[in-house]
C-alpha cells in the first residue's frame, strides 16, 4: 500500500489524511448541491460542517483514548494524530449532536438537513475506508482468505464497499420518492450502517466487550434497532392519516 503519498520537502502528505480531507469534501459538494436544489438557506452549511467535524475528530480521538489508555505512554500523545486511533462512533455521535444544535439555533429544517447530509456523508465515507486501505489499516483478523491482504482481512475495505451500496440506495429513494417523509433518509442511513457494520465487525480485530461483541457491534445494534423502530412508527402514522 500507499500510506504516504508524496513529499514536499520536509512536508509528507499521508494518504489516509488527503483522502479524508477529500472525502468531507466531497460530502460538502453533495450537501451544498443537494440543498440548493431544496431551496434550503446555505449561509452558514460550511462553517456547519467545520465545527461538526472538528467536534467528530475530538469525540472520535477521545474515545480512542479511553478504550486504548494502555497504547499511551502519556496523556500528551493525544494530540499525535498522524499516528491513527479514532474511534468512528466516538465521532458520529458527537459530530451529529453539533449539527442538531447548530441547526436548532440558526431555525434551520433539522430532519430535512439531516436527509441531505446522510447522502453526503456516507459518499464522503468511501474516500475515507479507501485512505484506511492505502494506509494499510486492514483492521480485520488474520486469515488466508483469497480476501485477506498480507495475512489480514482487509475490513475497512468492506466498509468501504458497503457504504458505496449505501449512498446508492439513500440517493436512489431521495430521487424517487416524491412524498418523504422528512428525517427517513437520515434514519434509513442509520438502519443500514448499523447493520453493515454489526456484521462486518464480526472479523474486525477488536476486543470482546459482551457476548462475543465488540462496542462498535453494541453500538451498531442499538442505533439500528433505534432507527428501525422510528422508520415503522412514522411509516405506520403515515399510513394513518
Amino acid at each position: 500500500m500507499h500510506p504516504i503519498l508524496f513529499k514536499i520537502g520536509g512536508l509528507t502528505f499521508y494518504t489516509h489524511g488527503i483522502l479524508a480531507v477529500l472525502g468531507i469534501i466531497l460530502c460538502a459538494v453533495i450537501v451544498n448541491r443537494l440543498a440548493r436544489a431544496e431551496q434550503l438557506d446555505r449561509t452558514f452549511l460550511f462553517d456547519n460542517i467545520v465545527w461538526a467535524i472538528l467536534i467528530g475528530i475530538i469525540g472520535a480521538r477521545l474515545t480512542y483514548f479511553f478504550l486504548y489508555r494502555d497504547q499511551f505512554s502519556s496523556t500528551s500523545q493525544i494530540f499525535y494524530l498522524q499516528n491513527g486511533g479514532l474511534v468512528s462512533f466516538g465521532g458520529f455521535i458527537p459530530a451529529a449532536i453539533a449539527f442538531y444544535l447548530l441547526w436548532k439555533f440558526q431555525k434551520q429544517p433539522v430532519a430535512k438537513w439531516f436527509d441531505l447530509l446522510s447522502i453526503g456523508f456516507v459518499a464522503g465515507m468511501i474516500l475515507g475506508r479507501l485512505g484506511n486501505l492505502m494506509a494499510g489499516e486492514y483492521a480485520g483478523i488474520a486469515s488466508t482468505s483469497r480476501f485477506a491482504i498480507d495475512g489480514v482481512l482487509p475490513i475497512n475495505a468492506f466498509e468501504g464497499i458497503w457504504v458505496a451500496i449505501v449512498a446508492l440506495i439513500l440517493y436512489r429513494i431521495y430521487r424517487r420518492t416524491k412524498h418523504r417523509i422528512d428525517g427517513m433518509i437520515v434514519w434509513l442511513c442509520v438502519f443500514l450502517y448499523g447493520v453493515g457494520r454489526f456484521v462486518i465487525d464480526f472479523w474486525r480485530d477488536e476486543k470482546i466487550i459482551f457476548w462475543h461483541l465488540n462496542l462498535s457491534q453494541i453500538t451498531s445494534a442499538a442505533l439500528a434497532i433505534i432507527a428501525l423502530i422510528i422508520i415503522m412508527r412514522a411509516v405506520i402514522s403515515e399510513r394513518k392519516k
